[in-house]
């Protein structure tokens, strides 16, 4: 079975992709029509957004599904360690993406780069155990 924090992983970084896909799709038609020059501070978001949000996350929603399981009755590790990162990674994005938009919010930055950085070493952690150790 699908287990629930990948599923929600993988529809998270849809959602990014679908917002990173109509950002692209703005810087684009901004090149071809000419609408607004300041149409052009999307340009970071949009790489943010589409690294980040999409493809980074859809990676870590799916080798949480597909990293070989324990025999155990948790196989795949505690939950909610796996929630945790889905909470950390997504808050702290949000919390870059809102600086880039701010200016001179400094500590919101820092703030979502420490919980991004902290969601990925846990990330790293559940799937280390499962890859390493045999627990019959």
């Amino acid at each position: 079975m699908f287990p629930l924090p990948s599923v929600w992983l993988l529809r998270i970084s849809l959602l990014y992709f679908l917002i990173g896909t109509i950002f692209g799709a703005l810087l684009m038609l901004q090149k071809v029509f000419i609408w607004k020059v300041s149409l052009w501070f999307l340009l970071p978001i949009h790489y943010s957004i589409m690294i980040w949000g999409f493809f980074i996350q859809f990676i870590m929603g799916t080798a949480y599904w597909m990293f070989p399981k324990h025999l155990s009755n948790l196989p795949r590790g505690p939950e909610f360690q796996a929630w945790l990162v889905f909470v950390c990674y997504n808050f702290g994005f949000v919390n870059i993406l809102f600086s880039k938009l701010i200016p001179f919010s400094i500590g919101l930055e820092t703030v979502g780069k420490f919980l991004m950085c902290f969601a990925i070493v846990v990330f790293v952690k559940l799937i280390w155990v499962r890859s390493i150790t045999y627990n019959p």
